[in-house]
């Protein structure tokens, strides 16, 4: 009994028949809740082995590279083998996705510090303009963040073309990006509500996949497009 659902975690639902690639949802919320129900036992389990993952500090950013990798495969519509397509994007993306988790808490000390030390001052110009223009960048910084692990396990980039990336993302597609932020938030904000059961089961693969769904759509339109419109022109 335990074996069957072991392997339904692990595999996904055995019993469902193969998928054509046309009956696959392309993007957006289709391909979201496609992926859910198809992937639903996965995706908890995925869910688990972050957090396992996460609990040696050190390997954080590794372990939000190879969840990165698994949720980027699914959105892609590929076969996906939970633990082999963890541990790949775990390891390829150690160097990258370590020094990139070292900037963001770099950062985040920086502009809390410095929220603290402005909101010191009794009053006047510097009060107001140094505590908002720390909350403008951190809020950037952030947006930034719905970008930056999946740009990282897609594409073999630089970590400042990375950065420079996905802070053109975040700005061509604010309206979207705030949305991203702001049902991510919700949703963790929800499963803190609910003694944090949800969160601990399937709520950082939910936020993980919200993110990795919409990117997907983002990177075809104007990276992968291009990067096909370049290799004909040179092929040519």
């Amino acid at each position: 009994m335990f074996g069957n659902f072991f392997n339904r975690m692990y595999y996904g639902d055995p019993h469902r028949p193969d998928l054509n690639a046309d009956d696959i949802p392309k993007k957006g919320v289709a391909l979201f809740f496609d992926i859910l129900k198809n992937n639903f036992w996965q995706l908890i389990s995925l869910n688990l082995l972050f957090i396992i993952f996460c609990i040696p500090i050190i390997t954080i950013g590794p372990a939000l590279a190879g969840f990165n990798n698994v949720l980027r495969n699914h959105a892609l519509g590929r076969n996906v083998w939970l633990w082999n397509d963890f541990k790949d994007g775990f390891i390829k993306n150690f160097k990258q996705s370590f020094i990139i988790t070292l900037i963001n808490v770099l950062a985040a000390f920086i502009l809390i510090n410095n929220f603290k030390i402005y909101t010191t001052y009794s009053s006047g110009f510097i009060k107001i303009a140094g505590t908002y223009i720390t909350i403008f960048i951190g809020f950037i910084f952030i947006l930034v963040n719905v970008y930056t692990y999946p740009l990282m396990v897609t594409y073999n980039l630089k970590i400042r073309h990375i950065y420079k990336n996905a802070f053109i993302f975040s700005i061509i597609r604010l309206p979207q990006t705030v949305g991203i932020v702001l049902l991510s938030i919700a949703i963790i904000f929800i499963s803190f509500i609910l003694a944090l059961i949800p969160l601990l089961v399937i709520g950082f693969s939910l936020v993980g996949l919200i993110i990795n769904v919409y990117d997907r759509g983002l990177f075809e339109k104007f990276i992968d497009s291009r990067m096909t419109k370049t290799n004909k022109e040179e092929s040519d």
